[in-house]
């Protein structure tokens, strides 16, 4: 029984990943993407460190690969083990069809306010004033990448008026401001681990670059908030997932996206919260 990592080896989440699963005896195995391009594969995967892994003896793979291949002989072994991650009968975190929701957030934000939790209003447009109109209607707004790529969450101020007009060349997506409180719940296999984070920033993953507070605790959700939260990973096919989540000062529970490769080991690192151990017993189990 082989556990596969696919991803960089300084990424940290493979390396605590590969990590919890030697302290539980297993035989890892790390695909290194930046060294694709030293792949073979057939019945075997060879990889850069000249390991020889038998692809029908692998039971676990962590999906975590960066995309960046440098020739067309990497990019058609990265093809080829894309598509046996879909195919194979191995535990996969995540396969590539159950992670795609994430290329689209306005698609995943429909099929999240079908498991329970509240959406915001969300408009994506070319015409700046649908932008106008949006906030005239919820006051403070917010905007973000429409897709899968990383962005800053901002809020538009009356600074970005004169750069509306932008929007006509960019596709570009706001939503309503909603206040109250962020958690963010990371879901492996049936483990649902959850931590609250107090920030003054728009979006506390940069609080540091801003000067911003920014505090993180484990925490306990309430039970139909956790059931809703493996429901709704479970739903779109995720063994792993991150999702964010905003509790309003009435009580209403928000969720804003669910990420299908959360980068984990910043909120265990924050809250102690054994992720990554959780991710090697999942990758462990066989579906």
């Amino acid at each position: 029984m082989t556990i596969l990592l696919w991803g960089r080896n300084e990424d940290p989440v493979v390396n605590a990943v590969a990590k919890a699963c030697n302290g539980y005896d297993l035989d890892v195995a790390i695909a290194d993407t930046d060294h694709i391009s030293s792949f073979a594969i057939d019945r075997n995967l060879t990889t850069a460190d000249g390991r020889c892994v038998e692809l029908d003896m692998v039971t676990g793979v962590l999906v975590r690969p960066d995309g960046h291949t440098r020739t067309p002989e990497a990019l058609a072994v990265f093809q080829e083990l894309d598509a046996w991650t879909e195919l194979t009968t191995a535990t996969v975190l995540n396969r590539p069809s159950a992670a795609a929701t994430n290329r689209s957030k306005p698609y995943q934000l429909q099929i999240i306010g079908g498991y329970g939790f509240a959406v915001p209003d969300t408009l994506v447009t070319t015409n700046p004033a649908d932008v106008e109109e949006l906030r005239n209607k919820w006051g403070r707004l917010i905007y973000k990448s429409v897709s899968g790529t990383r962005s800053i969450v901002a809020e538009l101020s009356d600074a970005h008026s004169d750069r509306l007009d932008d929007v006509s060349t960019c596709p570009t997506q706001f939503q309503q401001h909603v206040p109250g409180t962020d958690y963010r719940v990371h879901v492996v296999g049936a483990e649902v681990f959850a931590c609250s984070i107090e920030s003054d920033a728009t979006d506390y993953r940069y609080a540091a670059m801003s000067g911003a507070t920014l505090a993180m605790a484990a925490e306990t959700l309430p039970a139909k908030i956790e059931r809703q939260c493996a429901e709704l990973a479970y739903g779109l096919g995720l063994g792993l997932a991150g999702i964010d989540l905003r509790l309003d000062p009435d009580g209403q529970w928000w969720c804003f996206e669910v990420n299908t490769a959360p980068g984990f080991i910043w909120f265990e690192d924050h809250t102690g919260l054994p992720i990554a151990a959780a991710v090697a017993r999942a990758l462990a189990r066989r579906e």
